[in-house]
């Protein structure tokens, strides 16, 4: 049975008004060869982790080897 997680992207961009901090995000986010690869993502009982997908700095695609750090609560479990 799989579970539903709430998973954040996050980025601090300059923009006139809201709407074009979010265009912004959606272009970088969307780049295939953007290195936005870090999220917190938070499940069951308000516990979160973040992931980084390229914790080397080598491989923007995401399909390394991710580094997962428990936030100040629990771990969530881990699959690599």
């Amino acid at each position: 049975m799989s579970t539903t997680y709430t998973v954040v992207w996050e980025i601090d961009l300059d923009a006139d008004d809201p709407v074009s901090a979010a265009r912004k995000a959606l272009v970088i986010h969307r780049d295939p060869k953007s290195w936005a690869s870090v999220f917190t993502v938070h499940g069951p009982q308000a516990r979160s982790v973040t992931v980084d997908l390229d914790p080397e700095g080598t491989d923007p695609s995401g399909n390394g080897a991710p580094a997962v750090t428990p936030d100040a609560c629990p771990a969530l479990p881990i699959k690599s």
